[in-house]
């Protein structure tokens, strides 16, 4: 009885992901098959505020790095494994190493990285600043919206089809798969790293 009622729930859970996620067609507003920039910002402009966690429209590099954790964090333990460091290195981060460098970033050598381990690893890296067009310190709607265009933009092709929506949209709360991390976004607030 137990395993129905846990095989039920992740049934729920699965459907109720799916239901909230934003299809491609939601943004393909054309619906010629390739996303441009306009059709994206219309849609991805309400996701600012998940990034966004003091509310003060500006993404400083912790909410930055902490909202990026979170959606690594597929399974919302609040650590990463060397799968979704894996997932996150091959959709999200990892044009900015040279390789994938899980021990590097695991400093304590306890199998997981946690939130002040990913803070710590990333501060020196281009990921937040390569956002950060106008070098202010901070992110504004418009860098952000630019930034996520461009990452998911695997081809660097000016636009986005399907199958790059499809891979990587899930990380940044844009999904066709309606997976777990694309579904609840930004979680919680790292305070020293330590998700609340």
């Amino acid at each position: 009885m137990k395993t129905l009622n846990l095989r039920l729930l992740a049934i729920f859970l699965f459907i109720c992901a799916v239901a909230g996620a934003q299809q491609y067609g939601d943004y393909d507003a054309n619906s010629d098959g390739s996303m441009n920039r306009q059709e994206f910002d219309n849609q991805y402009n309400n996701q600012y505020s998940q990034w966004d966690a003091n509310s003060d429209q500006e993404i400083d590099d912790r909410e930055f790095y902490n909202a990026t954790y979170s959606r690594v964090d597929q399974d919302g333990d609040n650590r990463l494994s060397e799968q979704e460091w894996n997932d996150g290195y091959d959709n999200l981060y990892g044009d900015y190493f040279d390789t994938n460098q899980y021990n590097q970033f695991d400093a304590n050598a306890d199998g997981y990285i946690d939130g002040d381990e990913y803070y710590d690893g990333f501060r020196n890296t281009d990921f937040y600043t390569s956002y950060d067009s106008d070098g202010s310190g901070s992110l504004n709607q418009q860098e952000l919206n630019e930034g996520v265009y461009n990452n998911m933009d695997r081809d660097r092709n000016g636009s986005i089809d399907e199958k790059e929506f499809s891979s990587g949209g899930s990380y940044y709360n844009v999904s066709n798969s309606g997976g777990t991390n694309g579904s609840r976004g930004t979680t919680g607030s790292m305070n020293n790293g330590n998700m609340d």
